[in-house]
């Protein structure tokens, strides 16, 4: 679905809501999102818009109550700084709040517009520390790139001992500010700091990072300069016991796929957000998701192979250990298992930046719930700070006093091209090497009584 397809989708779907089940005595409210749609950022405010365009279907649908007609409009940015500001300040004639600021760039341009509008903007996953406190009518979901930072920076001294810590800096505002925290809080001197552009000469920062003989690489930097760098770092043999790490920007499908097997055991910080976990309302979140953005003929087949390991279990369990038919039974039911992960596989599940497009949307709704009547836009920031532990498909929100999300980071690493959680998949490996070393000795002194 392209941009201007998008748009469309959201009001016409939307207005159809006003005019087909609406009353003139409903209030309308107006919410602007302005997101990088196209260019270099544009893979995350892809996913962001998906997000918020999911949560607008619940609304549609009539599952919640709201006393407001709420209409959307998606506008944008380019990922230019500038051209958000003052589509912001245009936006603010007519909507009472704003989603935007999807980079940290574009959050520290937007601020002033909506601080001099008097009027609420939500950013979904600018992590710049320069926006703590920038304005009592911003608020942001995701944390403050001091804490990834922290986060990474304990990691990679205490648990996999890294002694000299060199940096590869994109030149923007996400690069620098993420790279200052962590240099901030690494607690001894760098090893070294090295700044590129995606138009500069890989093999010249590759050559300047590698010359530091640092034991460990923090890439800050996202998308698609993300991906070439990882990819130039172990090209040029940067792997082994030398760490390489990053922020939560690789955990995005795009530049998964972009880095390809480069990005294998590359470390990185990101919130807690579990797409096959049992837990709502993330749960419900992630099916809706790849449903509705999973290409029609996948998520057939993918029905079709939840239905066939359904029938095949059942008739498995069906069956005595002395039926003829057993063996034969097994080996559908193997079958099926097999069929429904590759199924799965087809399915365009969302990624975390989904789930923030998608919380940013339920904040603005679940401060509108708060308010009984919108004199003055100001007013929206009752509801706001009326937020107490809503639940949201990116953990429970709750905001401090300085506008920040109350979340943390943990570590998780790529294996195998996936993103695993690295305490999960470190206590599964101990589980299954201590199940192995008891069946190779039960093995052992099994022979010794046989002798």
């Amino acid at each position: 679905m392209n941009f201007l397809t998008r748009t469309l989708v959201l009001l016409g779907a939307l207005c159809l809501l006003v005019t087909a089940s609406c009353g003139p005595e409903v209030p309308t409210v107006n919410f602007s999102v302005i997101l990088p749609m196209t260019g270099p950022a544009g893979i995350y405010g892809e996913e962001i818009a998906n997000g918020i365009q999911l949560r607008q279907d619940r609304l549609i649908s009539g599952d919640e109550e709201l006393a407001y007609n709420v209409v959307v409009e998606v506008i944008d940015s380019e990922g230019d700084a500038q051209q958000a500001a003052s589509l912001l300040e245009t936006a603010f004639s007519t909507s009472l709040a704003a989603i935007g600021g999807a980079t940290s760039a574009e959050a520290l341009a937007m601020v002033p517009v909506a601080e001099d509008a008097d009027r609420v903007l939500i950013s979904p996953s600018a992590s710049s520390p320069e926006l703590s406190g920038a304005s009592e009518y911003f608020y942001r979901l995701f944390p403050s790139a001091e804490i990834e930072a922290s986060t990474m920076a304990t990691f990679l001294r205490d648990r996999v001992n890294v002694q000299r810590l060199a940096l590869v800096v994109e030149d923007s505002a996400f690069g620098t500010s993420l790279a200052d925290s962590v240099e901030q809080v690494w607690g001894t001197e760098l090893a070294g700091r090295v700044t590129f552009t995606p138009s500069s000469d890989q093999n010249a920062m590759v050559a300047e990072a590698l010359g530091y003989e640092a034991d460990g690489i923090y890439v800050a930097a996202s998308g698609a300069a993300l991906a070439e760098a990882i990819q130039a770092l172990r090209l040029a043999g940067f792997e082994g016991d030398n760490r390489l790490a990053t922020s939560s920007s690789l955990m995005i499908e795009a530049v998964l796929e972009a880095a390809g097997p480069a990005a294998n055991g590359v470390f990185f910080t990101a919130p807690v957000f579990d797409v096959d976990g049992p837990d709502e309302p993330t749960a419900s979140f992630v099916a809706d998701y790849r449903e509705k953005f999973t290409d029609p003929a996948a998520w057939t087949a993918y029905q079709e192979a939840v239905a066939e390991d359904e029938r095949a279990r059942t008739a498995l369990q069906g069956m005595d250990l002395g039926s003829p038919g057993l063996a034969a039974a097994r080996e559908e039911a193997e079958a099926a298992v097999d069929a429904l992960a590759a199924a799965k596989e087809a399915l365009n599940t969302p990624s975390y930046y989904a789930g923030l497009g998608y919380d940013s949307m339920g904040v603005l709704i679940g401060a509108l719930a708060e308010l009984e009547v919108i004199n003055v836009p100001s007013d929206f920031l009752k509801g706001m700070r009326a937020i107490r532990e809503l639940p949201g498909v990116t953990g429970t929100i709750q905001f401090r006093e300085t506008g920040d999300v109350q979340k943390f980071t943990r570590i998780y690493q790529v294996v195998d091209g996936k993103p695993v959680d690295f305490e999960k998949h470190t206590e599964e490996r101990i589980r299954k090497l201590r199940e192995e070393m008891q069946r190779v000795q039960q093995q052992i002194e099994r022979a010794n009584r046989n002798q």
